[in-house]
């Protein structure tokens, strides 16, 4: 199996070692499959574009082919909000990504992997156990558990609870959108004991699928063969006729060339951490799981 692992990154310097370091490991947990890696970066006003000219240099003792873009474009900087410029925005930084690759047919998969990001390697052998039966298989994300939180959980001799994190790009059906969605505190199936999304309800095993209209979660899968054909990430829903979530737009173009199964391991744990505040005390353990692949 061969996959082109894709990053975008804007004013990262805190995470980007960290980043880095999974990345890499990835590469060595993994040796039966073959990496590749796309970086495309712009506008960084922080020491980002240095740190990975610096972390670039020894790509080639990882990956196969490796491809890093650095532009200074003057786009806005917009962080977490909802807007249509930053969702065009952050739809054409992950499509070069894709355009920077001499040649995309030589992958069977791409791997987006957000430079905040946090999790543990070994837990993505699940996802590339069962991707070859998916479409677009993605991870479950969740914000970081708090110190507190974990103390309390400790106290009472229990696990840690986690609140879902992407909840914008996440979409049970495609008659859904930003604003009215079934990924809501108050949908029984989704209720978590602190009252927000937790897709593990509807997960018993730890290699359940969740079937979905659309997903990313940090760190998402991708067939590669309808990219090769055009699908995209976009900031605009036709199917909405209106801007949405980028990520959740190229679910919708997988839809409509005929790719549908999409879908979320949420015991796969993801965690947003932009500030790079985990401790390693607070990460959840993964479950041991066997390492193997099969073949595409």
């Amino acid at each position: 199996m061969r996959i082109l692992i894709c990053t975008i990154v804007r004013n990262a310097e805190l995470t980007i070692p960290r980043w880095w370091k999974q990345i890499t490991e990835i590469t060595e947990t993994y040796p039966h499959i073959e990496f590749s890696l796309s970086v495309y970066e712009n506008d960084s006003i922080d020491n980002s574009k240095n740190l990975l000219k610096t972390v670039m240099k020894d790509a080639d003792k990882y990956f196969t082919d490796c491809f890093l873009g650095l532009e200074d474009i003057n786009t806005d900087f917009y962080q977490s909000v909802v807007n249509n410029t930053r969702v065009e925005n952050l739809a054409r930084a992950r499509n070069n990504c894709f355009d920077q690759v001499s040649d995309l047919t030589v992958y069977d998969y791409a791997m987006s992997v957000e430079v905040d990001a946090h999790f543990t390697v070994s837990s993505l052998n699940l996802l590339f156990n069962n991707v070859k039966n998916w479409d677009i298989l993605s991870a479950g994300s969740y914000v970081p558990p708090t110190e507190y939180n974990y103390k309390l959980a400790l106290a009472k001799g229990e696990s840690v609870k986690l609140t879902f994190y992407d909840q914008w790009a996440t979409r049970l059906t495609d008659k859904e959108d930003m604003w009215n969605n079934e990924i809501k505190p108050d949908v029984p199936l989704f209720t978590s004991p602190l009252s927000s999304l937790n897709p593990k309800d509807l997960a018993d095993k730890i290699d359940d699928i969740i079937p979905l209209y659309s997903t990313f979660n940090l760190v998402c899968l991708y067939r590669m063969k309808p990219i090769i054909t055009g699908c995209r990430f976009s900031g605009y829903s036709n199917r909405l006729q209106s801007f949405d979530c980028d990520t959740t737009v190229i679910c919708e173009n997988f839809h409509n060339s005929g790719y549908n199964r999409i879908g979320l391991m949420p015991h796969v744990e993801i965690f947003n951490d932009p500030h790079h505040t985990i401790q390693p005390k607070v990460m959840i353990p993964e479950p041991k799981v066997e390492n193997c692949c099969g073949e595409i």
